[in-house]
């Protein structure tokens, strides 16, 4: 089991939540939105569940940047003080902005995206979405994965690591032509029937390590699938018509050709609430 925080990690952790999502005295104010806290949805104790699955490095480097914050007496100081904290914190080091980015992410997710009891966010009505409008569809599962318990001896052709978009269709083609296949995937069989319209389940069950991680520099963000079916069943793709006056100025900026294409650009994107 990981090493939980200390109480004096924990105080200072909520005042982080705090300082990013704090309470702003507004007249026009009437569900509470702007007097709303982070802490006041329970953003603190879902970052303190997150903290405690990260890997062991992760969680030690959060741990560590706590301690630097209740060093300088973060808890008690004022929103603008801390404001400042946070910002000087970040430009000590690479790890140390990764740190601090990581923890406002985590609050604003959170913050915006916790459904309480009745499945419901109370910020949710300022920005007029409705939340669930259905229930899952009651479809059956028509595939039966095998999940190894233990020592688990399988013959095959060919084995084929991750079930997204490339190993699916190679599994699929190589099972036409008569090859024995195994596919192991690492994540969770996820259907319709377990799609509840709910972002932060979506992405706790479908992507890796539970939502956005960034590469090593911090300069991409990836959002994987870690489900079967992978990209597949979180990712979906519109195709667009480029507007006359995007084409006029690629044109007219980088000598494009304006004659209109058979084909439309397409826009990749992403839904996580699948």
């Amino acid at each position: 089991m990981p090493e939980p925080l200390s109480e004096v990690q924990q105080q200072t952790l909520r005042a982080v939540c705090d300082t990013v999502v704090p309470s702003i005295a507004r007249a026009d104010d009437p569900d509470g939105f702007w007097a709303r806290t982070a802490t006041d949805v329970g953003a603190d104790q879902a970052i303190l569940t997150a903290i405690g699955r990260m890997p062991g490095e992760q969680r030690a480097g959060l741990a560590m940047l706590l301690d630097i914050l209740a060093g300088q007496g973060f808890a008690e100081a004022s929103q603008l003080s801390r404001e400042q904290m946070l910002t000087n914190l970040s430009l000590a080091s690479t790890d140390a902005a990764a740190g601090v980015g990581g923890l406002v992410a985590l609050t604003l997710f959170f913050t915006y995206a916790l459904p309480d009891e009745q499945g419901r966010n109370p910020n949710w009505s300022v920005f007029g979405y409705p939340g669930p409008i259905s229930r899952a569809p009651d479809v059956p599962k028509p595939i039966t994965p095998l999940v190894p318990d233990g020592d688990t001896a399988l013959e095959a052709d060919v084995a084929i690591i991750g079930s997204g978009a490339g190993g699916g269709l190679i599994a699929g083609r190589l099972a036409e032509a008569g090859l024995k296949v195994v596919v192991l995937e690492a994540g969770r069989y996820t259907n319709e029937a377990d799609f509840h319209q709910l972002e932060l389940e979506a992405f706790q069950q479908r992507f890796w390590r539970g939502g956005p991680q960034t590469t090593a520099d911090l300069n991409v963000s990836i959002q994987a699938g870690a489900c079967l079916g992978g990209g597949t069943v979180v990712n979906w793709t519109n195709c667009l018509r480029t507007k006359d006056r995007v084409r006029e100025q690629w044109a007219t900026e980088h000598g494009l050709e304006t004659s209109r294409p058979t084909r439309s650009t397409a826009i990749w994107t992403a839904s996580g609430a699948s």
